[in-house]
């Protein structure tokens, strides 16, 4: 859990931090345009690119570093675009199979890295399925979101290859199948919205 805790609590920096911005940046824009505004769909976009924030800065924004050396009190700020420890998989469920079915010694946890790893890929792509629907309307068949999830998640894994991460076939069917789990989730959510709307 403790794990879970760090990746939200990264996550949720750079979702404060960017809320601002959307925010003004967004009332500039309606009231340039004159558009209407609709508060349910307002929220839901807010929170739709916010998540966007968040899932950027863990795949797509360089892992960095910043602070004052404790021995010099020199300011630092490091970007790491290469890492010895990245790898690139393109064997389908590869990786998935050696979080199931091996260890590893150097590592206290496995389990919560094993849930981490697969919960969390699929998990963490699952609000593409049940936001883009809401938002925009030629998005409602499940064919549709997929494709977009997929574009999605190979586009990242594309360039994670870039930036000093790793690219792993078994990331984009993670990723592909939380975008399912998601669209899964707004089907159940807009069937009792249509009986209550349409009765």
């Amino acid at each position: 859990m403790s794990l879970v805790k760090m990746y939200i609590i990264d996550m949720l920096g750079y979702m404060i931090v960017a809320l601002p911005f959307y925010i003004i940046g967004r009332m500039i824009y309606l009231k340039t345009k004159k558009k209407q505004v609709k508060p349910f769909h307002e929220l839901t976009l807010a929170l739709f690119v916010l998540y966007i924030f968040g899932l950027a800065s863990q795949t797509l924004i360089p892992r960095w570093d910043i602070g004052i050396m404790g021995d010099t009190g020199k300011f630092y700020f490091d970007v790491y675009l290469f890492n010895n420890a990245a790898n690139v998989n393109l064997i389908p469920f590869h990786t998935i199979s050696q979080y199931f079915f091996t260890t590893n010694a150097n590592v206290d946890n496995w389990g919560g890295v094993t849930l981490v790893n697969i919960a969390g890929n699929m998990f963490m792509f699952s609000p593409i399925g049940i936001f883009v629907p809401i938002l925009w309307g030629r998005f409602q068949s499940l064919p549709k979101i997929l494709l977009l999830g997929l574009g999605v998640t190979c586009f990242i894994e594309f360039v994670q290859l870039f930036i000093g991460r790793s690219t792993d076939i078994d990331d984009v069917i993670l990723n592909s199948i939380g975008v399912v789990i998601g669209y899964g989730v707004y089907a159940l959510l807009k069937i009792p919205y249509y009986k209550v709307a349409f009765r």
